[in-house]
C-alpha cells in the first residue's frame, strides 16, 4: 500500500472507531469517520457510564492482555484532560464474593503486582476504601476508573483532521485500484487511500466476505436512584456484576449477558438480575437499593469466539479459500487486501482495550516500529479464524510485518 497514507475512511462511530480516528489524525492523515445513527456513541458505546478495569485471572494471555491494556488506557485517558465529571479514577474493588472468587482473586494477588496496580485487602478495608459495609475481602484496583462514553468519543473525534459524517448507512466498501471506495443507498458518498472496519457486530454487512468468528452479546443495565445510604460509595464494587458510585444521584448496576435475547426493549426479569448481582455481594446495599430502579439501557456487544478482539490487516478470503497457502508459507506471501484493516469485538471491555489497539493499528497502518506487545497483535490477528479453518494454525498466529 502507499507507505505514506494520507486519508482514511473509518465505519462506526463507537469507541473503536473513535480511537482509531484519533490515532490517525494524531499522526496528520484525514480522517473521515462515519456512523449510522444520528450521533456518535449510540450503540455499544453509549452507555451512561463505562467502568474501567480488569478481570485478571492468572498469567495467561488473556490477563496480560487485559492488564497491560487496562493501564495503556488509564494512561491514555488522562493525558485527554477530561472533566472530573465524565472520567473519575475513583478505584475499583473485586469481591471474593463465592469460594471459585476468593481462590482466583488470591492467585491473582500473590502474582506480586505493584500496589498502585492492585493489592489484595480484608472485608473491613474493603467497606473502607467502598464507603459501604462489605462482608467479601477483595482485590483493590487504584487506578480503575468510569468514564462517559459519549462524552469521550466526542472528545476523542474534537480534532482537525477529522470529519464526521453521521446518519449514514454504508452499503457496502470496495477497493478500486489504489484507493477504497465506500458506498450508501448505491452511491459513492468517500475515497480514500485506506479503510478501517470498525462497526462491530455490522461488520459483516459490508459486503466483503470475512470469516469473523463474532456473535452479538445483549447487554442490560440498570439505573438506581441513590439513597442518602448509597450516595456515599467511593468506589466501583464488583461481584459478576459492579455497582458505580453515584453521579448526578443515580448509580449504574450492571450487566446482563444473552446471546439469545435479541430485543431491544428493557426487560424487568433483566433488571432483577442485576439486582441479584447486588446481593451478591452485599445485602444491606441490595435492600437499601432493590426499589430505586429507575430506567436502564440495553446494547449488543459484538465478542468474538475466543474472546479476543478482531485487529489488524485483512486478507482476501476468497483468494484464500480459492488457493489456500502451504502451511509453511511466509506471512508476507499471503492475499493482503492493502489498505484495509479492522478493529471490532471488544466485547464488554472496549473501553480498557480499544484505545490500545486504535494505536497497535495506527502503528501497522502508518509502517511505524511495534511498540506495543507484538504477541497481542498475533493473538488478535484478525483472520485467524479463517485460516485456522483452512488448518493453517501457525499462520493463524502471525501478521503482516508490512
Amino acid at each position: 500500500m502507499n507507505s505514506n497514507p494520507k486519508t482514511a475512511i473509518i465505519i462506526g462511530g463507537g469507541i473503536a472507531g473513535c480511537s482509531t480516528a484519533y490515532a490517525l489524525a494524531s499522526r496528520g492523515i484525514k480522517v473521515t469517520l462515519f456512523e449510522r445513527n444520528t450521533q456518535i456513541a449510540s450503540e455499544a458505546s453509549g452507555n451512561p457510564q463505562a467502568m474501567l478495569y480488569p478481570r485478571l485471572s492468572g498469567d495467561d494471555d488473556a490477563s496480560r492482555f487485559a492488564l497491560e491494556s487496562y493501564l495503556y488506557s488509564l494512561e491514555f485517558f488522562n493525558q485527554l484532560h477530561l472533566k472530573p465529571a465524565d472520567f473519575n479514577v475513583c478505584g475499583m474493588l473485586q469481591l471474593g464474593f463465592n469460594p471459585r472468587e476468593l481462590v482466583r482473586i488470591q492467585k491473582v494477588a500473590a502474582q506480586n503486582h505493584a500496589d498502585d496496580i492492585l493489592k489484595y485487602v480484608s472485608a473491613d478495608e474493603a467497606s473502607s476504601l467502598a464507603g459501604a459495609t462489605l462482608p467479601h475481602d477483595a482485590l483493590y484496583f487504584p487506578k480503575a476508573a468510569w468514564v462517559n462514553p459519549e462524552q469521550l468519543c466526542k472528545r476523542l473525534v474534537a480534532h482537525k483532521n477529522i470529519s464526521i459524517k453521521t446518519l449514514t448507512n454504508i452499503d457496502s466498501l470496495l477497493k478500486n485500484n489504489d484507493l477504497f471506495e465506500i458506498y450508501s443507498n448505491g452511491q459513492l458518498i468517500e475515497k480514500a487511500d485506506f479503510a478501517i472496519i470498525a462497526n462491530a457486530n455490522e461488520a459483516q454487512h459490508l459486503g466483503i466476505n470475512l470469516h469473523l468468528k463474532t456473535q452479538a452479546v445483549r447487554g442490560q443495565v440498570s439505573m438506581l436512584e441513590a439513597t442518602s445510604v448509597s450516595q456515599n460509595i467511593k468506589s466501583i464494587i464488583c461481584s459478576d456484576g459492579y455497582l458505580s458510585p453515584a453521579e448526578n444521584g443515580q448509580h449504574c448496576l450492571g450487566a446482563t449477558f444473552s446471546v439469545d435475547n435479541l430485543d431491544t426493549a428493557l426487560d424487568e426479569e433483566d433488571h432483577q438480575a442485576n439486582l441479584f448481582k447486588l446481593k451478591s455481594f452485599s445485602s444491606a446495599l441490595h435492600e437499601n437499593l432493590k426499589n430505586n430502579i429507575k430506567g436502564g439501557r440495553v446494547s449488543f456487544r459484538c465478542t468474538s469466539f475466543d474472546y479476543f478482539p478482531l485487529v489488524g490487516k485483512l486478507l482476501d478470503n476468497k483468494l484464500l479459500q480459492a488457493k489456500p497457502p502451504r502451511p509453511n508459507a511466509k506471512p508476507e506471501l499471503l492475499p493482503w487486501v492493502n489498505g484495509l484493516y479492522i478493529n471490532v469485538a471488544h466485547g464488554s471491555r472496549g473501553f480498557t482495550s480499544a484505545p490500545f489497539c486504535a494505536e497497535l493499528l495506527a502503528q501497522m497502518i502508518c509502517n511505524e516500529p511495534i511498540t506495543m506487545n507484538i504477541e497481542f497483535a498475533e493473538l488478535m490477528n484478525p483472520n485467524r479464524f479463517g485460516l485456522r479453518k483452512l488448518g493453517l494454525k501457525r499462520l493463524a498466529k502471525m501478521i503482516c510485518s508490512t
